[in-house]
């Protein structure tokens, strides 16, 4: 579904990927791990047209979405739940959910399995997002991403700031997507959990791929453990 090949990206003269390839299959759960300032976020938004590369290719479906401009690809399938969720704090959670249908307007089927996927959600539905919890924000912004229709949902780390409980959910919430089709690719800390709902992982350390890995495998990887788990 999305192939990425010598993909080199820079923020004026400080390289920040290096020759990065990988890829997604359609309907996988893939998780992207890697420490603070290793260029995930940068990679996201590379995919998504926020940021251009210096070379290489991004083929999605067949696609060369280097082609596609960036407010064009979340029609084309692509899209992302920001870092920071990223919400407009003083419009309420339907408003918020109905600007992510766009020019299609909003779809009432979406919508009702957004509210049913998250059932906070339809409580709060009137609510401004500003006033709600660090959870139901999350919730919200999954929902909003949700509402784009994607075949392909790109997330930067999902438990940032979250309690256990709630990144419980939160990964339940995209295990569930993925069972209706949606292919997940996902940043995330939490190594042991995102791995856990995972089919595959990458490693990106000082803007390289250093490891790919089955997530059973990559979970007993002794370097993983290591550095990333502790053990």
């Amino acid at each position: 579904m999305l192939k990425i090949e010598n993909l080199n990206v820079a923020y004026g003269d400080t390289q920040v990927l290096w020759d990065l390839s990988l890829h997604v299959k359609e309907n996988e759960i893939v998780t992207l791990l890697g420490p603070n300032g290793a260029g995930k976020t940068t990679l996201l938004h590379t995919i998504c047209g926020l940021v251009s590369p210096l070379s290489g290719s991004i083929i999605f479906q067949g696609k060369n979405l280097l082609d596609i401009k960036p407010y064009h690809r979340p029609e084309n399938g692509v899209v992302l739940v920001p870092e920071g969720r990223k919400l407009f704090p003083k419009m309420t959670v339907q408003e918020n959910l109905s600007i992510a249908a766009g020019k299609a307007g909003v779809d009432k089927d979406t919508q009702d399995w957004v509210f049913e996927l998250m059932p906070r959600l339809a409580e709060r539905r009137k609510q401004l997002c500003g006033t709600l919890s660090g959870g139901e924000q999350q919730m919200c912004a999954i929902g909003r991403g949700i509402m784009a229709k994607p075949k392909l949902l790109m997330l930067d780390e999902p438990s940032l700031g979250l309690a256990p409980l709630i990144v419980e959910q939160v990964f339940d919430i995209l295990t569930k997507l993925k069972q209706t089709g949606i292919t997940i690719f996902f940043v995330e800390q939490f190594v042991e959990q995102s791995l856990g709902i995972s089919e595959r992982g990458y490693l990106l350390e000082d803007g390289r791929i250093v490891l790919e890995e089955d997530s059973e495998t990559m979970l007993g990887n002794d370097y993983v453990k290591q550095v990333y788990l502790g053990i």
